[in-house]
């Protein structure tokens, strides 16, 4: 199928649920995973004096792994010249890596056994990401990226929170291998699904191969003649420190700050209640930033996620705190749909939309990385002050990240030309120097 006749169907519903279900498959592992069987498994294999190290551990090296393999992956298919599709081949071969090291995860005796598996499967999975981040850019007529990326965050969040709800479910029943077989049964259909529903146009014409110093000295001065993008990067990194120094730390505020009962159990609730109500806002979110722009959608979920700061701030019951983290699920609702969009609006060259799609990881990985860090410090900082304010000092963080990523937007859009992004964004590129 040419180029011009994917995108004339580009536009039905039936379209966008074909390419967003990878996404399914991905986040229903990384939910499971990260949210119920590390916690499970790790103290089963360490001192519960180091559990806390050994689990961050496990997610410091994922992050690593990803900001490195999934450009890199993603700058790969880019050039690739398969006759079935540069982005699919990539994505099943990285789906088949994972599996071998998913039933490792599951009957590791010793933590380093794990902590090697968990390091193959971070390998396979963002090999498969970074190259299936091009599959918008490649497929999706500008004017219809938003509501693409709403199919997207959507697929994303009802992932995650499957994910996690099957995983939770069977762990508790002691189920180890069944919770990860279903991991890997969902992660196949997903990538089965994308190879037989997906269909990827004719690669471009192939591009001469400079040398990697080359290559990167072109890519910079593609940033430096677009600076729209790195600060869109930039926006988004502050954001994602923003929403994971709520998530991070909601279970502390919970169990010491607000001295309630079960903390665990009341936490996975606040979050539920969060993700719920971004899937529910994400698809007209989509459908808006088609409409009405990309920069206005995301500035409205900073805006949220600013609000929700404040009212955090102030919460004094588990009710309030649902209430009040709830204003931060719409916001990631839109900001899901609309950042995506706006990005990949924004990529300087889109015949290596891999690459920098894979790029935008970076922001994401990172911001989980430096919320831990410094809203973590301020916590500890704050409580030697004044013991039990501490545990709202993330929230106060959660705030200034918000407000500075409302400030990055604003750049960006200095960057644009007037009035451009309605419904995509066009940059105000300079010739590089």
């Amino acid at each position: 199928m040419s180029a011009n006749r994917l995108f004339q169907a580009s536009r039905s519903r039936w379209f966008f649920l074909r390419i967003s279900l990878f996404w399914v498959g991905l986040s229903f592992m990384w939910g499971g995973l990260n949210i119920q069987v590390f916690p499970t498994l790790v103290p089963q294999l360490v001192g519960p004096e180091v559990q806390g190290t050994a689990i961050g551990a496990l997610v410091f090296v994922g992050l690593a792994i990803a900001i490195l393999v999934q450009p890199l992956a993603g700058a790969l298919s880019d050039r690739a010249r398969f006759r079935i599709g540069r982005r699919r081949p990539f994505m099943l071969g990285g789906v088949l890596a994972c599996v071998p090291f998913l039933i490792l995860i599951g009957v590791s005796p010793f933590y380093w056994l794990l902590f090697a598996a968990v390091v193959g499967l971070q390998i396979g999975a963002n090999s498969a990401h970074g190259p299936y981040q091009g599959v918008i850019p490649d497929l999706v007529e500008p004017s219809a990226r938003g509501r693409a990326s709403g199919f997207f965050g959507l697929a994303n969040l009802i992932g995650t929170l499957l994910g996690a709800g099957v995983a939770g479910m069977l762990l508790a029943q002691g189920q180890v291998l069944a919770a990860l077989a279903a991991i890997v049964a969902v992660l196949g259909a997903s990538a089965l699904a994308s190879w037989v529903f997906v269909r990827e146009p004719p690669p471009p014409p192939p591009q001469p191969m400079p040398g990697l110093r080359v290559e990167v000295r072109r890519r910079l001065a593609e940033l430096r003649a677009n600076p729209a993008f790195a600060w869109l990067m930039l926006s988004r990194l502050l954001f994602f420190m923003g929403l994971q120094a709520m998530d991070n730390f909601i279970q502390l505020f919970l169990g010491r700050g607000l001295g309630e009962a079960d903390p665990q159990n009341k936490t996975t609730v606040v979050l539920g209640a969060v993700l719920m109500l971004a899937v529910l806002s994400s698809l007209p979110a989509g459908w808006a930033a088609d409409r009405f722009g990309r920069l206005r959608l995301v500035a409205a979920a900073a805006l949220l996620g600013a609000a929700s700061a404040v009212l955090l701030l102030f919460a004094q019951s588990f009710v309030q705190v649902v209430l009040f983290a709830s204003v931060l699920g719409v916001g990631l609702g839109l900001f899901t749909a609309a950042d995506w969009a706006a990005a990949i609006d924004l990529v300087p060259d889109l015949r290596a939309a891999g690459l920098y799609m894979g790029l935008t990881n970076v922001a994401t990985a990172g911001g989980d990385a430096l919320a831990t860090l410094s809203a973590g410090v301020a916590l500890d900082v704050v409580n030697r002050i004044e013991p039990g304010l501490g545990y709202r000092a993330a929230f106060a963080m959660m705030g200034v990240y918000f407000l500075l990523s409302l400030g990055g937007l604003a750049v960006v859009r200095s960057r644009l030309q007037p009035k451009a992004d309605t419904p995509a964004l066009t940059p105000d590129s300079r010739p590089p120097r």
